[in-house]
């Protein structure tokens, strides 16, 4: 029986009012919400200010209307800080839509039966990170691609994701930076989550990793799969729409790749080594300086006119029209010019991969962690 998903998020719906009225109240004022191109609109026209976007913040707070209202001003000065990204340089590299679907980190595999789009995102045996690709090449393009997928999709169902975590491991450093961006900034936008292919040996161990580097709420929505028709029935996805290159289980994708076992393991044994950290994503985008959005007072006929400006202003014109309130949407005259007058903090907060204290110290839950490190690494390179 497939799975229908239903956001849990609408039980908090009469804390709306009192919500909305903390946010505006924010003392020194507000921000506006910056989109992905560094257009900006008022926070309540954004796609995050609709009763949808906010409830999301709500959900991830546990219905605390002072905790979630506090998470989403964060997320608007997260926003100023990490935006504008756009389709240039590596970035534009790692997210060219003419690479063939096999050598994609990010794309998107089609709808499953819910309606609601299923992501891929590719480790590439090991050979993810290069380098010319750094963690942080990886972390700016996938947000730009999380932006461009969901935040800017037009409905409820193509504004959340059901991803499948393909081929070997993540980054720690990779994915320690995305877990705290996701939890923190796209909350209740992930539905569920597959790990897949993984021999059977080794579930366990890798659940261990997730359970030891994941937040709680983020482990819960991950399955760990080796047998094709688990993942796609997880996934609610049709066999038929499977790629041609993932086809075939565990042992003929094996045997196509022949991935380097070696990438595996030093992959898995760095991570450890480095309990994640890396210098260019500690701080990130904490450590940008705001980019003041210097606008000409043009018409938004002209503005539509710039490639780098139809997809947000598209969606806009929809979003408007679907609320009734296209005049809103109108382009903004005025310059914003405002200052961040409390620095952000010194570190972005990840309560479940906070490292431990004083210099190379191993406690005992870090030794264990390690210990399961060495035995993914050995068992995956002897037993398959």
């Amino acid at each position: 029986m497939p799975m229908i998903w239903v956001p849990t998020w609408r039980k908090h719906a009469h804390h709306l009012p009192a919500m909305r009225e903390q946010i505006a109240a924010h003392p020194g004022g507000l921000p506006p919400f910056r989109f992905h191109d560094g257009c900006e609109v008022p926070w309540d026209e954004s796609p995050n200010g609709t009763d949808e976007g906010l409830l999301r913040f709500l959900q991830a707070r546990g219905g605390d209307v002072t905790k979630a209202a506090s998470m989403f001003v964060r997320h608007l000065e997260w926003r100023r800080h990490a935006f504008p990204i756009r389709r240039e340089g590596r970035v534009a590299e790692i997210l060219d839509d003419s690479l063939p679907h096999q050598q994609r980190r990010f794309a998107v595999m089609g709808k499953n039966s819910e309606g609601i789009p299923i992501i891929k995102f590719d480790w590439m045996w090991g050979s993810f990170l290069t380098e010319r690709y750094s963690a942080l090449d990886c972390v700016r393009a996938c947000m730009l691609f999380m932006e461009e997928t969901c935040v800017m999709a037009p409905t409820l169902l193509e504004c959340q994701l059901v991803c499948l975590s393909y081929r070997g491991f993540c980054p720690a450093d990779f994915g320690r930076a995305f877990a705290a961006i996701l939890m923190d900034n796209y909350p209740e936008r992930l539905v569920r989550a597959v790990v897949w292919p993984v021999p059977a040996v080794v579930v366990k161990l890798v659940r261990t990793f997730i359970v030891m580097f994941a937040p709680a709420a983020l482990n819960e929505k991950v399955s760990i799969e080796t047998e094709e028709s688990r993942m796609l029935g997880i996934l609610s996805f049709p066999e038929s729409q499977l790629p041609d290159y993932m086809q075939g289980g565990l042992e003929a994708i094996w045997e196509r790749d022949k991935p380097d076992l070696a990438l595996t393991k030093k992959l898995v044994m760095d991570g450890f080594r480095t309990r994640g950290k890396n210098k260019a994503l500690q701080n990130w985008p904490w450590s940008n300086p705001i980019v003041t959005q210097y606008q000409p007072q043009r018409l938004r006929s002209e503005l539509l006119q710039d490639e780098s400006t139809k997809r947000s202003f598209g969606f806009l014109s929809c979003f408007g029209g679907c609320l009734g309130r296209e005049e809103s949407m109108k382009v903004r005259q005025e310059v914003y010019h405002q200052r961040v007058e409390h620095a952000p903090p010194a570190t972005v907060h990840v309560p479940a991969l906070a490292p431990a204290t004083g210099g190379h110290t191993i406690l005992l839950p870090q030794f264990l962690v390690l210990l399961a490190a060495v035995l993914i690494a050995f068992l995956w390179q002897h037993l398959i």
